[in-house]
């Protein structure tokens, strides 16, 4: 296993700056990872485990993750989407040249044609609309396309503005994986959940 604790050692993730803007602004307007770093390392030894080859992520910010994640794995396929406010709140935004990027609601007639373009994909992570509607939206247009595990972020989150996540993935049926770690500049956990298509019942000759 490598030691990717090591790997991520230098990438700027969720810190206390983060958190101030979040509480003072509602928007984390910083260039970072926006996420728990050892929630970050967990799905790392996750995505190793399971040979993910390829990746999209929904909500990309910055484009922080998506890059340290293709960094680490060099995916055979790398897409992502966002509706591009970082982009318009000044702040820096990078992607890997191999990335096939859209920006757009992903919610649109717009995305669903293009998600189908991209065919089967591994892992798709939902960091997007965090409300309860929005998330399950997500989740409704993602499972109609090829894939073998939706994840989601913030499962464990229950600030108001992103709760909707964690209700949502609370109903979810499914077979489920959570990352959840402390989170020591935050009272408020995050975590990253894992899900993939319930197994069909065994049948009897």
């Amino acid at each position: 296993m490598r030691d990717f604790d090591a790997e991520i050692g230098d990438e700027r993730c969720w810190d206390a700056k983060a958190e101030f803007h979040w509480r003072t602004r509602g928007v984390p307007a910083v260039d970072a990872v926006l996420q728990n770093r050892d929630e970050v390392v967990a799905l790392c030894e996750w995505i190793e485990r399971h040979r993910v080859r390829s990746y999209l992520e929904i909500g990309v910010w910055t484009g922080r993750l998506v890059t340290l994640l293709h960094r680490l794995f060099r995916f055979e396929r790398v897409a992502a989407c966002d509706l591009g406010s970082a982009r318009a709140l000044g702040l820096p935004f990078r992607l890997p040249p191999e990335t096939d990027y859209l920006q757009a609601d992903s919610h649109s007639p717009e995305f669903a044609r293009w998600r189908a373009s991209l065919g089967p994909i591994d892992l798709v992570l939902i960091d997007g609309d965090h409300s309860y509607a929005g998330v399950r939206t997500d989740f409704t247009v993602n499972r109609a396309f090829p894939h073998r595990f939706l994840a989601f972020h913030d499962v464990a989150n229950d600030h108001p503005r992103v709760a909707g996540v964690k209700r949502f993935w609370t109903e979810l049926d499914g077979a489920k994986v959570e990352l959840v770690r402390p989170l020591p500049v935050s009272r408020w956990r995050m975590g990253i959940g894992i899900w993939h298509e319930p197994e069909p019942p065994a049948t009897r000759d």
